[in-house]
């Protein structure tokens, strides 16, 4: 039926656009351009955010791809970066780094056919009465833990203040999941990975450790919404003139392969992945939180002391020139002792340190010091004894090992993860007895100070300033004592005092403490240090006295991640390789130069009863003129693939019109539209060779005769499925006439297409990259396609052309 599209919009870009992909749940469209940037545009093309390319080299973007609920795109870049960004604002939740540039990408939902189950991430084997239990391991924690309040606004000026009804908690987006969904990722070596809620790498598949399988540059991968099995298009480099025979002249060293793998396991374990891959969103959400607050402290801690510090460095060279012997807390301790100071402390208290410098040092450090305390104890503190008690529930399911264990998550690795957790909380509590001690000392002895100031100055001492109690003086000759001691330089390194404490703990450098804390007047280490059998025990956390506490973070952090890569390595050696298939060779042009390889006229999806793998291309980039059609089924039941293949054209007749404009069609682009339909990008062979825009039902392809293929995991490169299907016979469909809605594009050069199914939806863009069209495909009545064009629409169109 002609016109059953209506045209909602043109408009020109101002970048050539590489990718495009509509979100399924909304009228939103992602597109990637040549600048590595990411737009989303609502179907009225009102821009919703933009995304700059991530700092460095080679942030080109390589795929897109939505969760199925479309509330997170994921971007894959050219520097192996896989990156979530929310739906609503251009706001980065969550990085993945991957060794290789990635190729491809696809996000797939596990399906769940049988209505009375449940694919929900729960912790135990449910029973009958439980199944309907709305409880997940999110509303089990809530219950126990402190909620996770947002950061305050940013100490520097750049630093944007959190929402206060952000939840802290779901930062990664994963309250509303209640299927296992999986990111599939492919790179340009040949390497698949498996990422459960595009957060959690459950598997990790590389080609080298299957003998039957080619590798190369991904093409496309595509994950069976049974999760029985994964399909993907390789671009294969072999050696020159391997398997080649004398009719195989034109072919180069590149080949187009399919490989198929049998992932039943995800299938059969796909419970216990959705809640290993839902723990992993919590702890990472709870990781990133730390790292935040941390960072916060960094910007809320002043310097101010190491100013006072290089003053003092000055004023302790004055007094070596004068007697090596003297010290710096000499002098002020003489002062404490006898009120008496010598010539070259009052030139430093009233000239250099002044005042109003104490005042503003005062200030400065209370400021400081009690931003930094309230970060630990409201932030730091509630975060860490979430991460400790999602990692013991991590511990708890290692030890169930028919249903965590075998998957690899091991007891000792997580054991040793929970563990560097408790080590960073005994050293962010070390931190804070240090806050509390400094600040006290500090305030005992500015006082004393500048009750000394106002009378060496000549000035009325307060009297609330110049009483001091014994305590107060105590505190006094402790700080003298513990600060004022110089540190013995070495060499090239001017004097240091020990005056500040506290920005050591944010130090990121692999350095240890300078002045770490002297654990003999803790009573418990003692206690723990003589006994027996607490000295060493698991069942207590390790302390890491000259580590400061982003050192500890870090410890902590890889403590983690090397806890929950256990799964991916032990998932990816359970696929099996069933054979790896050449679909058609990439032919060189007369002056030897290598064609573009065709990366975006193809397509892979699963449908049908039964369920299929359906794998489309189209091998002959000169002609455009037939599909080759591969699929098999997605239960794989024995170790021998069977495939069956067939050809589709379209040939001069669309749907049930009477007059044929054109005696064929060329293919431009093929995509899955939805559960029972494909969409074509078709352009006329002759006459007007105009473009169309069509949809073929899926059941067309049950009309084709499909042939079995004699499928060998040794299949040879030179007998590709194109050469076979040409000297055999596939049989060759017109599936023209099946064609029930289309459009033809008047004035239009178009490249390729994006179309949503959910949505009714569909974009074309142009050979040249830098215009589109958008379709709403849902429409019925004929009218004015162009009527939502505007003026300056047209003026820019004509441009273009």
């Amino acid at each position: 039926m002609q016109c059953s599209f209506r045209q909602l919009k043109e408009k020109s870009l101002s970048t050539e656009v590489t990718q495009m992909q509509w979100n399924p749940k909304m009228d939103l469209l992602a597109l990637a351009n040549t600048q590595g940037e990411v737009w989303l545009h609502r179907l009225n093309w009102q821009r919703v955010w933009t995304l700059s390319p991530p700092a460095g080299e080679g942030q080109g973007v390589a795929g897109l791809a939505w969760r199925p609920d479309g509330q997170v795109l994921g971007i894959g870049y050219r520097s192996g970066q896989v990156v979530l960004c929310d739906v609503e604002k251009a706001e980065v939740l969550h990085t993945s780094s991957l060794p290789h540039p990635v190729s491809c990408m696809t996000w797939q939902e596990a399906e769940d056919k049988n209505s009375g189950a449940t694919a929900s991430p729960f912790h135990l084997e449910l029973t009958s009465s439980a199944a309907s239990s709305t409880t997940t391991p999110q509303g089990a924690a809530a219950e126990f833990l402190p909620k996770l309040t947002p950061l305050p606004k940013g100490y520097s000026a750049t630093d944007k203040a959190n929402s206060e009804e952000e939840v802290v908690e779901d930062s990664k987006r994963l309250s509303s999941q209640t299927r296992l969904n999986i990111l599939v990722v492919g790179d340009e070596f040949g390497s698949i990975y498996l990422l459960a809620y595009g957060l959690f790498s459950m598997g990790q598949l590389a080609w080298e450790e299957h003998p039957q399988a080619r590798g190369g540059r991904l093409l496309s991968v595509s994950l069976s919404s049974d999760l029985q099995c994964l399909s993907a298009v390789v671009q294969h480099q072999s050696a020159v003139g391997q398997h080649q025979t004398a009719a195989d002249t034109l072919q180069s060293e590149h080949i187009v392969c399919l490989n198929t793998y049998n992932t039943s396991l995800l299938a059969l374990r796909k419970q216990e992945l959705a809640t290993l891959g839902m723990k992993y969103g919590q702890v990472a959400t709870i990781l990133g939180y730390m790292q935040n607050t941390l960072r916060s402290m960094s910007e809320a801690w002043e310097d101010i002391l190491l100013e006072m510090d290089n003053k003092l460095a000055k004023f302790a060279e004055t007094i070596d020139s004068k007697d090596p012997e003297w010290r710096v807390s000499d002098e002020f301790l003489q002062l404490l002792m006898w009120g008496k100071a010598s010539p070259e402390l009052q030139s430093f208290l009233l000239n250099t340190l002044t005042e109003k410098g104490l005042k503003k040092l005062g200030l400065s450090i209370d400021n400081s010091y009690s931003n930094i305390e309230k970060l630990v104890r409201n932030h730091l503190q509630r975060a860490g004894q979430a991460l400790l008690f999602h990692l013991s529930e991590l511990k708890g399911l290692s030890l169930w090992y028919d249903k965590y264990g075998v998957l690899g998550l091991n007891t000792q690795a997580v054991q040793e993860a929970w563990s560097s957790a408790g080590s960073f909380m005994l050293k962010a509590n070390e931190l804070l007895q240090v806050i509390d001690n400094s600040m006290k000392n500090f305030k005992a002895f500015f006082r004393w100070v500048y009750a000394v100031m106002l009378r060496l100055a000549g000035e009325q001492v307060p009297s609330e300033v110049s009483k001091m109690s014994q305590k107060d003086l105590a505190f006094v000759a402790e700080f003298l004592q513990e600060n004022l001691t110089e540190e013995t330089p070495s060499p090239g390194r001017p004097k240091r005092f020990n005056l500040e404490k506290v920005g050591q703990y944010l130090n990121k450098k692999d350095e240890d403490l300078p002045f770490p804390q002297d654990l003999s007047k803790i009573p418990w280490e003692t206690f723990m240090q003589s006994s027996t059998y607490l000295k060493g025990s698991e069942l207590l956390f390790p302390h890491h006295q000259k580590k400061s506490l982003y050192q500890v973070f870090n410890i902590t952090k890889a403590a983690v991640d090397s806890a929950l890569e256990g799964p991916a390595a032990v998932i990816g050696k359970s696929f099996n390789c069933l054979g790896s298939l050449p679909l058609y060779p990439l032919m060189k042009s007369e002056s030897g130069q290598q064609k573009r390889i065709p990366v975006l006229p193809m397509s892979q999806f699963s449908g049908g009863e039964p369920r299929h793998v359906f794998t489309l291309v189209i091998p002959d980039q000169d002609s455009l003129s037939r599909i080759l059609v591969i699929r098999h089924p997605t239960q794989l039941h024995s170790e021998l693939l069977m495939m069956e293949g067939a050809w589709l054209k379209v040939g001069g007749q669309l749907g049930e019109q009477e007059t044929r404009r054109c005696s064929s069609h060329k293919i431009l682009d093929v995509s899955y539209y939805d559960e029972g339909t494909l969409a074509l990008l078709l352009q006329e062979g002759e006459g007007e060779c105009c473009p169309v825009l069509a949809l073929l039902p899926l059941m067309a392809l049950d009309d084709c005769g499909f042939a079995v293929l004699e499928f060998s995991p040794t299949f040879p490169l030179s007998a590709t499925v194109a050469s076979i299907g040409d000297r055999m016979g596939l049989c060759m469909y017109d599936v023209g006439h099946q064609i029930t809605q289309y459009r033809y594009l008047e004035n239009a050069d178009p490249g390729v297409m994006a179309v949503g199914g959910e949505r009714k939806v569909g974009a074309v863009l142009y050979g040249h990259q830098r215009r589109l069209r958008l379709f709403d495909m849902n429409a019925e009545e004929e009218g004015d396609s162009d009527e939502d064009i505007s003026d300056n629409d047209m003026q820019d169109l004509n441009e273009t052309r």
